[in-house]
């Protein structure tokens, strides 16, 4: 496993991991669902699991489910001000035609679907 990320993302997740030390001091990657721009993955504080795979960047122990990462490969985190951060892999994952969520369209509210 590898992951890319800018300096700023580094320093934006070291402080969330400072603001939680109470919580699990690793930084998982997982495919959070579809919306209407396509695959979406996240980051959530969590313990590593003997499934997962592991990569150290920065200082921040960045932990991925090991099915996971055969499928979509490496990482790149980007920070965007101030929404938060846009993580995306090698090999996203393709919404299947005729893919549907919530009655009929990709999502309620979104254009261009």
């Amino acid at each position: 496993m590898k992951v890319q990320a800018p300096q700023s993302a580094l320093d934006v997740l070291k402080e969330i991991l400072e603001n939680n030390q109470d919580k699990p001091q690793n930084v998982r990657v997982y495919f959070a669902g579809f919306a209407c721009s396509g695959a979406v993955f996240s980051l959530a504080l969590d313990e590593e699991q003997m499934s997962d795979t592991s990569y150290d960047l920065g200082g921040i122990h960045f932990i991925m489910d090991d099915n996971e990462y055969l499928t979509y490969g490496n990482v790149t985190i980007s920070e965007v001000p101030p929404q938060g951060f846009v993580v995306s892999v090698d090999n996203p994952p393709q919404r299947d035609t005729g893919y549907s969520e919530c009655g009929g369209s990709c999502c309620d509210g979104c254009s261009g679907c």
